[in-house]
Parts: C-alpha cells; sequence; structure tokens
C-alpha cells in the first residue's frame, strides 16, 4: 500500500485527492498547508493527519510518496525535501523554475533510487490519447507536423489560482505556459537538438506579460516540425492538429472531440468533388461529436464523482504502478527534461 501525502491545499489538491482514492493500493494518510484553517478543515473532512510544516510531516508519517501541489516558487525545496527523505515524490506542473533545479532534483533523485515525476495531465485528455494511438499504428502514414494552438479567455494578470501567481513573470500563463509545450512534445517528439528550436513573442494583448503571445516552433530527428502558439484574451479554443501523409486529425480539447479528414478540399485537391467530400466528413465528425457530448453529460449526471476533465487520475495511477512494479511512469524523463529546457527558454526572452 502506498501510503501518501499532499502538500498544498490549493484548488489542485482535490484532484489529487480524488485521484488517489481512485488509484488501487493507494492511500492518503496526510495533508500539509501553510494555512492552519485549510489543513483543519481537510485533515478532518478527509479523515487524515494535517500539518503545517511540510518538514514535520516527512519527519513524523511513515509516507511512501509525496504529491507537491504548491506554489512553483516552493517546488524545488520541497521535492529536495522528499528526495532527501528517500521518498518519492509527483510535482505539480512546471516541475521547478530552472535548469540548474532540474538537473540538481533529477540527479539527487537518482542518487537516492526515489522517483521524482512531474504531472503532465492534459496529454491524457481521451480525444489526444486517441489520436496519439492512432498514430502510432500508422493511420496517417508519415507525420509531417503538429500544430498547438492555445487560446486563453482570460488576462493573465488577474489571478485565478491565487495571488502567488502575480509573482511569477507570466502572471496566470507563468503556471500554466507548460501545458502547450508538453502537448506538443508528446504529440511531436523531442527537438532534434538546440538549434532546432525558435521561440519568439509576438504582439500581445496583455502588455508585458511574460508567455503571452508565444510562438515556439521546432523541428525533431525525423523531421516532424512543431509550431505552439500561447495568447490571453481570445475566445477559448485549444487545438491540436496532426498533419501526416493519410490525412489530419484535430483533437479539440473544448469539446473533447477528435476530427478526421482524409480527402484533401482545397483548390487543388486531386479527388472528384472535394468540398461536397470534405463537408459530408465535417458532417461525420459533428455527429460523433455530439454523440460523445451527450454520453459525457449523462455519465455526469449520473455520477457525482465522474467528470471528462478529470486527467489527474490517470497521471495518478500510471505513477502508482511504477513506483509499484517499475517500468515507465506517466511522464518520461526527456519530455520533463525537454519542457523544462523550452520553459525556462522562453522566460529568458
Amino acid at each position: 500500500m502506498l501510503r501518501t501525502a499532499i502538500l498544498g491545499l490549493g484548488e489542485v489538491a482535490q484532484w489529487h485527492k480524488t485521484a488517489i482514492e481512485r488509484t488501487p493500493n493507494t492511500v492518503l494518510t496526510a495533508v500539509a498547508d501553510i494555512d492552519s484553517q485549510q489543513v483543519e478543515r481537510a485533515a478532518s473532512a478527509w479523515g487524515v493527519s494535517g500539518y503545517t510544516d511540510p518538514h514535520r510531516l516527512l519527519a513524523t508519517e511513515a509516507v511512501d510518496w509525496v504529491h507537491v501541489c504548491t506554489p512553483l516558487q516552493t517546488h524545488f525545496d520541497l521535492a529536495m525535501a522528499c528526495v532527501d527523505a528517500s521518498v518519492h515524490v509527483l510535482v505539480e506542473k512546471p516541475f521547478v523554475s530552472t535548469r540548474e533545479e532540474f538537473e540538481r532534483l533529477t540527479a539527487a533523485a537518482d542518487q537516492a533510487g526515489v522517483r521524482a515525476t512531474v504531472v503532465h495531465n492534459q496529454v491524457y485528455y481521451r480525444p489526444l490519447q486517441t489520436a496519439l494511438r492512432r498514430i502510432d499504428r500508422g493511420d496517417l502514414g508519415r507525420l509531417h507536423g503538429v500544430s498547438v494552438h492555445w487560446a486563453e479567455d482570460i488576462d493573465p494578470t488577474v489571478p485565478g489560482r491565487g495571488d502567488w501567481v502575480l509573482d511569477l513573470p507570466g502572471g496566470e500563463f507563468g503556471e500554466g505556459i507548460v501545458h502547450p509545450i508538453y502537448v506538443g512534445l508528446r504529440g511531436a517528439g523531442y527537438p532534434a537538438d538546440d538549434a532546432s528550436v525558435d521561440i519568439r513573442q509576438c504582439q500581445t494583448a496583455a502588455d508585458g506579460v511574460a508567455f503571452d503571445g508565444i510562438a515556439l516552433s521546432f523541428v525533431t530527428a525525423d523531421e516532424v516540425t512543431c509550431t505552439i502558439q500561447h495568447h490571453s484574451n481570445v475566445p477559448d479554443r485549444r487545438r491540436v492538429v496532426f498533419a501526416g501523409e493519410g490525412g489530419h486529425l484535430t483533437v479539440d480539447i473544448g469539446t473533447q472531440s477528435l476530427r478526421y479528414h482524409r480527402h484533401g478540399y482545397g483548390p487543388n485537391s486531386p479527388y472528384d468533388r472535394p468540398m461536397l467530400a470534405g463537408a459530408l466528413t465535417d458532417l461525420r465528425n459533428a455527429a460523433r461529436t455530439t454523440a460523445s457530448a451527450v454520453r459525457e453529460t449523462v455519465k455526469t449526471r449520473l455520477s457525482s464523482s465522474y467528470s471528462t476533465h478529470d486527467t489527474h487520475t490517470p497521471v495518478v495511477r500510471c505513477e502508482a504502478r511504477a513506483l509499484e512494479h517499475g517500468g515507465d511512469g506517466p511522464t518520461p524523463r526527456a519530455e520533463a527534461d525537454w519542457t523544462n529546457r523550452l520553459f525556462t527558454s522562453v522566460a529568458e526572452l
């Protein structure tokens, strides 16, 4: 049984609690937060031990695994404290703030023989997982490119997760910019090298905010191109498009839909009646999306614990299996490494 603790009782802690409850052979035994009232409420409601000092928790509780759900500024110190206590640690994204912190933490974890893993949860949306499986089995033939368009219908200077985000260079985006980065890496693969990466900041709606209006691109060793765009104050649409020689797949995060187009339908299409073929394909895709939305709505209404957007449970389950039985966890080290490289490079613009 993996005895587990959560450090930080903000919004994301509830997702971790639910994921722990849904993971076999894993039990939540303790929590910690600097807010004593939060600790008291959670400890009472969840039936666990509560602490205002995470170091005291580590010294007192016999825990096997700790989930760090605190602000980014504290990730490195808390994760290192877990590693120093020979405890496995799962850290919310972004993993850590700098390259030095990444290298020190991963090296210390390897030396201590424990796992230090970052949560890259949004690759576990079901339509994105389906798209990745279809690409792996060759449905699109050779993959040529991946485009990630991440639009946020928010002002990053207005805190949604708490005032602590205002201390980050990108405000709200200082916490969330890694989502489109790791989605692009999971979809396209890793950059061939540092020279294959290009990062620019375009005109932004929120003037002077780091991570807004970012245009990031790279080329993999297999010559797959990946482009990532991240913008604020526009209608909230998050899409990932996979373009291959046999068609293209479009994942829409907001509608949780997956659309497939096999035929070209532009003016140079070699197919008969290309616009009609494209329109009929759109109708079929729309029908599938509507049916899926109805199913998900019914599931949500019938079960108060069900959520289409629960992408933390797959992460926690996969990492728990790796802790107990070995093998790959939910976030490959190379993906965590490249995400941190690109995240810190964007921060230096």
